[in-house]
């Protein structure tokens, strides 16, 4: 199985963080945009990487999601792009919601809960 990880909406600073952060057999060029990882069958520890890594360099302007059209492909997206996707972050919690109402009522539970 392959994970690929699109780096398409970083600017290049921060690719050059993630290339080096994430241990890789054959490193691709630090300014290529997608980083394809053969043989890896888990998407969500990947997932789970790249949100440390975000953490650890005290990235704190992009969220990392999974793409919703293509199987296996996680892209890291600014804060204020992801809504324009289509997919809403509660702010406390960083689960994902198709619509803004989801989202709200979701987020009432974190206040009233």
């Amino acid at each position: 199985m392959v994970v690929s990880i699109d780096l398409s909406y970083m600017p290049e600073r921060l690719r050059y963080i993630i290339h080096k952060s994430i241990d890789l057999k054959y490193p691709p060029d630090h300014n290529e945009a997608i980083i394809i990882l053969q043989d890896e069958s888990n998407a969500q520890k990947i997932k789970s990487r790249l949100e440390e890594i975000l953490k650890e360099n005290t990235i704190q302007d992009f969220v990392v999601t999974e793409n919703t059209e293509k199987q296996n492909e996680i892209t890291l997206l600014k804060k204020g792009d992801i809504e324009q996707l289509g997919i809403y972050l509660c702010t406390h919690c960083g689960v994902a919601f198709g619509s803004e109402i989801q989202r709200t009522v979701h987020q009432r539970i974190h206040y009233f809960g």
